[in-house]
């Protein structure tokens, strides 16, 4: 059965009226008629089935047979540097959020090759990967952000880089619930390094091999499922 965004859903809704480019998906591309079964998701853990009343391409109209409140899933949040192709972090959102990402930041340093990103971009992306995996809570996906302000904002977690260190943690042990932070394709500067430690942050050992930014940040994504 389609799944399709509706952020607005509400619990008891009477009736529920798709947006123009639900509507066009539903009517137009998957061809629903009046009598079918369609499943809505809020973003937010709420879900309904529910049966089209008016197929209209678009203000699809439907109601609502049954509302189910899903429970959250565990708090999963990675901070990026963007990469230098835009490409490389749009499917790195498609695969962390079928994983289960819950919170993404994009992190300002000094050797970031992108300061800019399109979050309109990522969140159609997020969008079509929570449908697509049949999860119930859309990821929060925050503006480029300084070092400094996000270890204050969000004080101990974890910083991958390549610097030589004798007390990294190795992610094969537990992690605990708290963010990661994955440095950009120059890797983060010692001073960026000891600034986050400075906050908290502990070095991670991602192992002898190094990882793209994007490969990182998806395997940061798996490490704190653990």
């Amino acid at each position: 059965m389609a799944i399709f965004y509706l952020p607005e859903l509400k619990q008891h809704a009477k009736e529920i009226l798709l947006n123009e480019e639900e509507s066009k998906h539903c009517v137009r591309v998957l061809r629903a008629k009046e009598g079918d079964n369609l499943t809505l998701v809020n973003g937010k853990g709420l879900s309904a089935q529910a049966i089209i009343i008016d197929a209209n391409p678009k203000k699809c109209k439907a109601q609502p047979k049954e509302f189910t409140i899903h429970p959250a899933t565990k708090d999963i949040h990675v901070a990026v540097c963007p990469t230098k192709n835009a490409d490389r972090m749009e499917w790195f959102i498609e695969k962390a959020v079928e994983l289960g990402l819950t919170k993404v930041t994009f992190l300002m340093a000094k050797n970031n090759e992108r300061n800019l990103i399109n979050i309109e971009r990522l969140e159609k992306i997020a969008i079509s990967a929570m449908k697509q995996s049949k999860r119930y809570y859309l990821p929060e996906i925050l503006p480029m952000t300084r070092i400094d302000t996000f270890t204050a904002n969000f004080p101990s977690g974890y910083i991958a880089h390549c610097h030589e260190e004798g007390d990294k943690h190795p992610v094969l042990q537990t992690l605990t619930n708290a963010p990661i932070m994955i440095g950009p394709e120059g890797d983060f500067t010692r001073d960026e390094v000891e600034l986050a430690k400075k906050n908290g942050y502990v070095s991670l050992d991602f192992g002898s091999f190094r990882l793209r930014t994007e490969t990182a940040a998806l395997a940061a994504v798996f490490y704190l499922l653990k």
